[in-house]
């Protein structure tokens, strides 16, 4: 059984339909990562959820487009999502669109873990994740979370 799945591609994007496949395929997946800088060429058009990660509990978004964020993020339900890793620039995009399912998918996490500190931005932090959430990751806790 997989529980942990780690994505990475440079050459090509992962497309919308992927990651409804991946929820498909592995309904116990408790640990997703995702590296991918590309932006999608099938985008979903919707705002609905139609997707659910029923298990997932560790979200990673390092280097990524922002349309996997909106995917796997604001468009998607993660009802056990308790750790939450993903760029400073994206989170700060996400934040500022103000979309309930990300919020929502927001307050049950336990861990919020950026690249960079967001000292400046801790008040917008505080409107949309629980508090006492935030952590800077170090370059040995990426290392160790991929």
């Amino acid at each position: 059984m997989v529980n942990k799945l780690l994505l990475f591609d440079d050459i090509q994007p992962f497309e919308s339909d992927f990651f409804e496949r991946v929820s498909q395929a592995l309904p116990q997946l408790r640990t997703l990562g995702v590296l991918n800088g590309l932006e999608q060429q099938e985008k979903i058009k919707t705002t609905t959820n139609n997707l659910e990660f029923a298990n997932l509990t560790t979200l990673i978004l390092f280097a990524i487009h922002l349309d996997y964020a909106k995917q796997l993020f604001c468009r998607t339900h993660l009802p056990c999502l308790v750790e939450f890793a993903i760029d400073n620039d994206i989170l700060l995009k996400i934040i500022t669109q103000d979309q309930q399912q990300a919020k929502d998918n927001c307050s049950r996490v336990e861990t919020l873990g950026t690249w960079e500190p967001l000292y400046r931005s801790v008040d917008v932090l505080q409107n949309f994740s629980p508090p006492y959430s935030y952590v800077k990751l170090s370059d040995e806790d990426k290392v160790k979370n991929n």
